[in-house]
């Protein structure tokens, strides 16, 4: 019985175990670090001392920064006083020019209107007056006798009274022997007689016989509007209409034309 049991637990009999030390290499040994050395007193305060002018450079930097920006701000506030005077300075400047500019044009308008008051008092004026061009000249001559033999001859029922209705004649400009004969301006005391030797002469075949031509002494402002509406005259006569000039304006078929309308 007894041989029975240990047959059946005969896995528990002891198992010699091999001694394995001498075959197994051996592990290195791990290097343990050495601890930290402490620093000194005087390291650390050396490290205070560099740390601390550290910090003072860095309050000075933003003191100089602070005092910039203090600056600055007078600067800019100043500035904006000088263009607050400057903004206001140009505006009274713009008033004032919108108030000259104004008055100018009312001087403009004014003078505008003085100078035709005085081109029309002008050539009113010269509606007393003739000019006469193409009448040889002679040294010594009787410029009111020679204009009064031509103004007979356009217009003989006035022969009788042209001493009388002449003011004043005269050559006009200074005497040149090589150009050609001055005009001859004359002056009336009588209007009528002056519109009648005006009206003749438009169809005297004497004049036209010696060259002579009559004109009325116009101002320069009225020649002009002329010269601008002589086309418009000239074309209403070519297509049968009555045309003609009255002052500085034309009329067409009893229509009034003016140069501005132009």
């Amino acid at each position: 019985m007894a041989d029975n049991v240990k047959r059946v637990h005969d896995y528990a009999k002891p198992t010699p175990v091999e001694d394995l030390s001498m075959d197994c290499t051996p592990l290195s040994d791990t290097p343990i670090n050495s601890p930290l050395a402490k620093p000194s007193n005087a390291a650390i305060l050396e490290a205070i001392e560099r740390l601390g002018k550290k910090q003072d450079m860095f309050m000075e930097k933003l003191l100089e920064i602070e005092r910039s920006v203090a600056s600055n701000s007078t600067l800019i506030s100043e500035l904006a006083i000088k263009v607050d005077s400057v903004t206001d300075k140009t505006e009274r400047a713009v008033v004032k020019t919108d108030e000259l500019g104004v008055q100018v044009a009312a001087v403009i308008a004014e003078n505008k209107h003085l100078w035709e008051k005085v081109d029309d008092l002008d050539a009113y004026k010269r509606r007393w007056n003739l000019k006469i061009s193409g009448v040889p000249e002679e040294a010594g001559e009787n410029v009111k006798m020679v204009a009064m033999d031509i103004f007979s001859r356009i217009s003989p029922g006035l022969r009788d009274g042209l001493q009388t209705s002449i003011d004043v004649a005269h050559r006009i400009g200074q005497r040149d022997p090589d150009a050609f004969p001055r005009r001859i301006i004359v002056q009336f005391l009588s209007r009528t007689h002056r519109d009648r030797i005006w009206l003749d002469s438009k169809n005297s075949e004497v004049l036209r016989q010696k060259g002579i031509k009559i004109t009325e002494d116009l101002t320069q402002r009225t020649r002009e509007a002329r010269n601008k509406l002589w086309p418009l005259v000239s074309q209403a006569r070519r297509e049968g209409k009555r045309a003609g000039f009255k002052g500085s304006f034309a009329i067409i078929d009893g229509k009034k034309i003016t140069a501005d309308n132009m």
